[in-house]
C-alpha cells in the first residue's frame, strides 16, 4: 500500500482536528536541512481544524539557514513548561494569510 503524497513528493499527513483528537494542541516544526535542523514547537489552537500538518511545512522559512519549507510533526509534549531537550523555545504561530512563517 502506497501513501498519498502531495503535488510536490511530500506524504499527506494529519489534519489539526484528527491531532486535537489525540490530545495534542502543538506542533514540533523543524528546518527541512538535516544540515541546520533548527526547529521550535508552536501551539497550532489558532489554525483551522481541517487544515493538515503538510499544508503548513511549505510556508516556513528558517531563520537559521534561509531554507524555505520544514518537517511539521505533532508534539505530544505541547503543554510542557519550558524548553524540552533540543527545542530552543515554545511560541504561537502568529501570520496572516498569504505570509510566510519563519523558524
Amino acid at each position: 500500500m502506497t501513501c498519498p503524497t502531495c503535488a510536490d513528493g511530500r506524504p499527506v499527513k494529519i489534519t489539526l482536528a484528527e491531532m486535537r483528537e489525540l490530545g495534542v494542541h502543538g506542533v514540533l516544526v523543524c528546518c527541512a536541512d538535516y544540515r541546520c535542523s533548527h526547529g521550535m514547537a508552536l501551539n497550532a489552537d489558532c489554525r483551522p481544524d481541517d487544515l493538515r500538518l503538510s499544508d503548513l511545512e511549505p510556508g516556513f522559512i528558517c531563520r537559521s539557514c534561509g531554507r524555505r519549507g520544514v518537517d511539521v510533526r505533532p508534539d505530544f509534549n505541547w503543554n510542557a513548561k519550558g524548553p524540552i531537550g533540543g527545542m530552543g523555545y515554545r511560541s504561537s504561530i502568529k501570520d496572516g494569510p498569504g505570509h510566510a512563517l519563519e523558524i
